[in-house]
């Protein structure tokens, strides 16, 4: 079945007569039934009743008339916008982005890029980084935003983002009062982390600094996003960390506070990450904004 067959499909459902239908499309009326039938053998099924009169659809007709109607519309504007893409009018750019970009690098990238790109169709997509690399090389986007993301072979990244962790703690926690706290001071609480995902990066750099602290983390909880791990801190289930901006932007019911002493150890990064040799102006322009 191609986009000839739905066409002709449709056009003969709009008339239900042959011989309109064929002069509509500039074809001989043999040559309409011929692919008729052969869009209904591809289909299994019958979809005119040719012995009524006038012609009639069946049921499995009238189904795929709705159908046929809405795939022609899809084909038509994208046809359109692959004619514009190609004359340089317009274009479209796919960003998957984690969560925790929201609260720092992407608004206002995103508000700098539509004001000087209002024609670009910008597509989001919110994924956990370790999603990035597979839907990159599926070029079902441009460019991703991730959390901790390791430099991948065949693609460019670049450093969007580099921040303090910050301890989540509920407001009971023995630690409330103080100003700031130690990774060791933390020995012995349970632990949510995130993203639950196999090979995640950002979980094991939390597991590392509490080793480097002397102590193995008791993971209680696992989660998908931050705004659910801090709110499981809020309620008492664990403690968790989080970069400085997500600080600055999350919960009110839920301590923040700094960690003393582990340097470049205890600092987390946001990055962005396409790939290498992409040409897209829409993404280049994109980068140059989000990563000047």
């Amino acid at each position: 079945m191609n986009i000839r067959h739905i066409r002709f499909f449709t056009v003969l459902a709009e008339e239900l007569n042959f011989t309109r239908a064929a002069a509509r499309l500039h074809v001989a009326q043999p040559a309409l039934s011929q692919q008729i039938k052969i869009l209904e053998a591809n289909m299994g099924t019958l979809l005119f009743e040719r012995s009524a009169r006038p012609l009639r659809l069946t049921d499995a007709g009238a189904y795929f008339f709705v159908q046929a109607r809405e795939i022609l519309a899809q084909y038509e504007q994208a046809t359109l916008g692959v004619r514009e893409i190609g004359r340089g009018r317009a274009g479209w750019l796919g960003i998957g982005f984690t969560r925790s970009a929201i609260y720092s690098v992407l608004p206002p990238a995103l508000k700098a890029y539509n004001r000087q790109h209002p024609d670009v169709e910008l597509k989001l997509f919110e994924m956990v980084t370790e999603e990035h690399e597979r839907a990159l090389q599926e070029h079902r986007i441009h460019v991703a935003i991730g959390r901790q993301a390791l430099p991948l072979p065949g693609f460019e990244t670049r450093e969007l983002l580099r921040e303090r962790l910050m301890a989540v703690l509920p407001p009971d926690h023995r630690l409330a009062r103080r100003k700031r706290i130690r990774m060791a001071d933390l020995e012995g609480d349970a632990f949510v982390l995130y993203p639950r995902h196999p090979g995640a990066q950002y979980p094991r750099l939390i597991q590392n600094l509490c080793q480097d602290a002397g102590f193995k983390p008791r993971v209680a909880h696992q989660a998908y996003e931050i705004q659910t791990a801090i709110a499981l801190v809020a309620a008492g289930l664990g403690v968790t960390l989080v970069g400085e901006s997500v600080a600055g932007n999350g919960r009110r019911d839920v301590l923040y506070l700094p960690l003393e002493g582990g340097g470049a150890a205890s600092m987390t990064t946001l990055t962005c990450t396409y790939r290498a040799g992409d040409v897209s102006p829409a993404l280049h322009d994109f980068v140059a904004i989000l990563a000047p």
